[in-house]
């Protein structure tokens, strides 16, 4: 099997369980998300930048506000999606304007 990133990336499952075909959109998630220009260049080789960006589209919301703004921006996608914020907080009873 083939190394997949490092272990940081994948600090709560077992790295052995991993497989780079079945768990191709959580890794790739990990890799956008925490993950260096190494990383990036794994996945770039092993699945393409086309099924990436495919990945990232299907799975932005999921990602926190700078990294889903950047990828944004990398893969040139449309504004609106780039900058919607991860969720909405209600104020609290004590907030004021």
């Amino acid at each position: 099997m083939k190394t997949i990133g490092k272990q940081s990336l994948f600090w709560d499952v077992d790295p052995n369980e991993i497989d780079e075909k079945k768990h191709r959109d959580f890794i790739v998630q990990r890799i956008l998300m925490f993950g260096d220009t190494d990383d990036l260049k794994w996945a770039v080789d092993v699945y393409g930048m086309e099924i990436i960006k495919d990945i990232f589209q299907k799975n932005y919301q999921k990602m926190d506000f700078k990294s889903r703004n950047f990828w944004c921006f990398y893969f040139n996608l449309e504004k609106e999606k780039c900058n919607q914020m991860q969720s909405t907080k209600k104020r609290g009873m004590f907030w004021r304007n």
